[in-house]
């Protein structure tokens, strides 16, 4: 088998009538790129990349993809993922592997390996060597511009579809507004129900040791991105500080990177982000050094390439999700676990 095609088409979102928001950004529109590896017996592999905000930056990378490293995938064997993408990574040297070229690069890894799942008749995390075809999941529901009226409702719907964990956006403009959402949060859901916060990279040092000593009397499960994520000794003096655990990684491009954190001790959780981290290839070896520290490692993001990665981490902690919506909505919930995709590749 070898890749005769890649098609490549982008799409832009209009923008949101009532966008969602955290500490850092508005999520006001963005778009998504998709990706297609057609091989010479008509399998096609499939893989998308999506933006919460910048209209131009799904055609931005479309162009990046069609251009710089779709010529560079013609007549190759799809099997040789690992090849292929060192190769890419070198194609992309000059201008900086980092950025919208490492999304370029974890599109394209992701669509080979849908390629091979298909062509093996087998999901991804099968052929990965699996720990699990279950995880506990949380979801992502308590958007900063939520009243605490619309913050309750949303975190109980979680709780009463099956999810085990909510999580919410801290980083309001004073800790006493903060405070009042956890509390109203925490005594909605119970104290069973796991309580994540994320502060979106906005505090200082200073002021997350403040928050944060705040935060753990509600029983926070974790505080995730309280300081900027490439401080590395801010994020070491925290985990020695504080007694609330902390997570992060959304915004940490690969493995190097984690490996840093990781070496350091300083962080409780390590949340590689599909786009950032580098795709498939690069988070099963994040998840590897994440098993050889002893640390929980959580997706940033859902979907099934998300879901089947955590299928194949030793030290795998949860899924992130939203709240599923109609008949055909995944990943299915049961008993607080979301289940395995169960199609070839990285199909539901």
């Amino acid at each position: 088998m070898r890749i005769k095609r890649v098609d490549v088409r982008f799409s832009v979102r209009p923008a949101a009538k009532e966008p969602i928001r955290d500490a850092l950004q508005t999520l006001s529109g963005g778009g998504s790129v998709e990706v297609e590896i057609i091989a010479d017996d008509g399998l096609v592999g499939r893989a998308s990349s999506s933006f919460g905000r910048i209209d131009g930056a799904p055609k931005t990378l479309a162009t990046l993809i069609e251009t710089e490293l779709a010529p560079k995938l013609i007549g190759r064997d799809p099997f040789f993922v690992g090849q292929i993408l060192e190769d890419l990574k070198r194609e992309t040297e000059y201008h900086g592997t980092f950025g919208l070229a490492t999304f370029g690069l974890s599109a394209v890894d992701v669509a080979l390996w849908d390629l091979v799942g298909k062509s093996c008749g087998v999901p991804c995390y099968k052929l990965w060597g699996a720990y699990r075809d279950r995880l506990p999941a949380y979801a992502m529901v308590g958007w900063l511009n939520y009243d605490l009226d619309a913050l309750r409702r949303k975190c109980a719907e979680a709780v009463s579809v099956g999810f085990t964990g909510v999580k919410m956006k801290v980083g309001a403009p004073t800790l006493e507004e903060d405070l009042k959402r956890v509390e109203a949060v925490r005594k909605e859901v119970g104290p069973g129900v796991a309580l994540m916060t994320d502060a979106n990279q906005v505090w200082t040092v200073a002021e997350a040791l403040r928050r944060g000593r705040a935060l753990a009397e509600w029983n926070v499960y974790w505080l995730e991105e309280p300081i900027p994520a490439q401080d590395l000794d801010g994020y070491v003096e925290l985990a020695s500080r504080l007694t609330v655990p902390l997570a992060t990684g959304e915004n940490l491009y690969g493995r190097e990177s984690f490996a840093k954190f990781l070496s350091r001790r300083a962080c409780h959780f390590i949340q590689p982000d599909l786009r950032r981290a580098g795709g498939p290839t690069e988070i099963r070896a994040i998840g590897a050094l994440a098993s050889g520290f002893g640390v929980p490692y959580a997706s940033h993001g859902g979907g099934p390439e998300a879901l089947s990665l955590l299928m194949c981490a030793p030290t795998a902690a949860w899924l992130e999700s939203g709240i599923p919506s109609g008949p055909n909505a995944r990943p299915l919930i049961e008993h607080g676990h979301a289940l395995a995709p169960t199609s070839p590749g990285f199909g539901w």
